[in-house]
């Protein structure tokens, strides 16, 4: 008379599915266990679990829902920045920043010199917008080349590797790293949403700006896009390269090899967070007018350089993390000593100087001057990474970006 569990309402024919089951393939997705993991779980609890080859068919009618419900997610979020930049007063609402970043299953840095192929077999490409503080994922390309029934490694022609039959979309032959052809389709999935990129901020060794120069010259993009690049990536660049430098190993005030190094090490972590607060600090009291922000910057650079040496005049009237006297910056400092001084004369301050125009260059400070990242894309390419460990990497398959906001889409991962 009753019935026992709650029904989908799917408006097809046949019989009706628990919402149970629809609701277990929604928490698979976000975990890091498949449907044979959970049946053991339920089978050791002297549970009767339910058949896997159901699990499998339940999951693949679900997934392909989830990915057009998100899908038509992503499209309102586009339309949502327009009406935002309206709302601004913007010259071109459609028009909008974005940062972008690509995921690997494997790093592809891991196989050098083992294998003459790519470690990796799939990969993310996401793409968020710059416009909000929110940085919601509006584009996600994801590409694969596993193939379960292994044709990608026969010759059998009679299979054909498609999304609908084993969910490998590239074959096995294509580069998993080309980031300009994935960030181009990314960009043109956004055309398609009424949306134009012109300010890319991506990591310093990326070709993510090519692809949009590329739109722009098949007269795609209007207007010529800019490449910013990731802040945080370029000052890990700075400390590496100062750690290197041994013209600056020279400088250092200690005698053993060792006591050197280590000093030296200290010396990058501490030198790069200078900058950066430096950096910082005029970004606010310019309120990101770039003129006004290099123009501060010019006059900290030397700020910095006296303040290594120990003289701190330069620091009460140009520096702004730095106030001189006795509450210096290396009185605060976590990596170096208070006492730290770099011996004072015009060889060592050029060498300083090298140092700072790594950073707070005229050059270096074009390409940064947005102050901004790629920290969003990484955040929700970890977050992948923690529903899709190694361990069941062989179901590797990709999910559309969930928002924090009690209003969002709940989604999943397309399963293969």
């Amino acid at each position: 008379m009753y019935s026992l569990y709650v029904e989908v309402e799917s408006g097809s024919r046949g019989r009706k599915a628990a919402a149970i089951n629809y609701g277990l393939q929604i928490g698979l997705s976000q975990t890091p266990i498949g449907s044979s993991s959970l049946r053991k779980i339920l089978m050791s609890t002297n549970t009767p679990p339910p058949a896997e080859s159901s699990l499998q068919k339940t999951s693949n009618t679900i997934m392909q829902k989830v990915i057009t419900l998100n899908k038509s997610d992503m499209k309102k979020r586009c339309k949502k920045l327009v009406d935002i930049n309206k709302l601004r007063g913007a010259k071109s609402p459609k028009t909008i920043g974005i940062q972008c970043d690509g995921m690997y299953n494997n790093p592809l840095y891991s196989g050098v010199g083992e294998t003459p192929f790519q470690p990796a077999t799939q990969t993310v490409f996401s793409i968020a917008e710059n416009v909000t503080s929110s940085h919601e994922i509006i584009s996600l390309v994801t590409k694969n080349k596993i193939c379960p029934k292994g044709q990608h490694l026969k010759n059998n022609p009679s299979h054909v590797c498609t999304e609908q039959t084993c969910g490998a979309n590239i074959p096995m032959a294509k580069n998993i790293g080309d980031e300009f052809t994935w960030a181009k389709e990314g960009m043109e999935d956004l055309l398609k949403n009424d949306l134009c990129v012109k300010d890319i901020t991506s990591d310093p060794d990326s070709t993510i700006y090519k692809a949009a120069e590329s739109l722009h010259a098949e007269g795609k993009l209007q207007d010529k896009p800019r490449h910013f690049l990731d802040t945080r990536h370029l000052a890990e660049n700075v400390r590496k390269a100062i750690k290197k430098d041994q013209s600056v190993q020279k400088i250092m005030p200690r005698n053993s090899k060792a006591e050197i190094n280590k000093l030296l090490h200290n010396f990058a972590i501490d030198f790069t967070d200078r900058c950066t607060g430096e950096i910082n600090q005029a970004q606010i009291k310019c309120t990101g007018h770039a003129g006004k922000i290099k123009k501060q910057l010019s006059y900290a650079s030397y700020a910095i350089i006296c303040c290594y040496m120990g003289e701190h005049a330069l620091c009460k009237k140009h520096s702004l993390v730095c106030k001189g006297g006795k509450k210096n910056w290396l009185s605060k400092s976590a990596y170096l000593d208070e006492n730290f001084r770099i011996p004072y004369s015009r060889a060592n301050a050029r060498i300083l100087r090298a140092c700072v125009n790594k950073r707070l260059a005229p050059s270096v400070l074009d390409k940064s001057i947005l102050n901004s990242n790629t920290q969003k894309v990484e955040s929700f390419n970890r977050r992948l990474r923690r529903s899709l460990p190694k361990n069941v990497r062989q179901f590797w398959c990709f999910s559309i970006y969930k928002s924090n906001s009690p209003t969002s889409h709940s989604h999943s991962f397309e399963s293969h």
